[in-house]
């Protein structure tokens, strides 16, 4: 599954991110998409990632890294955000 959404989504390019309490736009260097929280069912997090995971209207993931957080802070307030809107496991 990750390599079919890694082809998918190469094209975009090097691409950013934000997140609020409606869902999250992520725009590229070819193309921006938006999701609303809905599309996710529930979340893990690892060390440098958190992955979100599709619930009954998508089938996907979507792989959000920390290491490009601009303060340790704003993975906290990412961190809330999920927790407001998915199931952590």
């Amino acid at each position: 599954m990750a390599r079919r959404m890694f082809g998918m989504v190469q094209s975009y390019g090097q691409c950013r991110m934000v997140a609020d309490g409606r869902g999250a736009v992520t725009t590229g260097e070819r193309a921006s998409f938006s999701m609303d929280w809905t599309v996710f069912r529930e979340y893990l997090e690892t060390p440098g990632l958190f992955v979100l995971l599709g619930g009954d209207r998508a089938a996907g993931v979507a792989v959000l890294p920390k290491r490009d957080a601009q303060d340790p802070a704003d993975v906290d307030l990412l961190r809330a955000i999920l927790d407001r809107n998915l199931k952590r496991l």
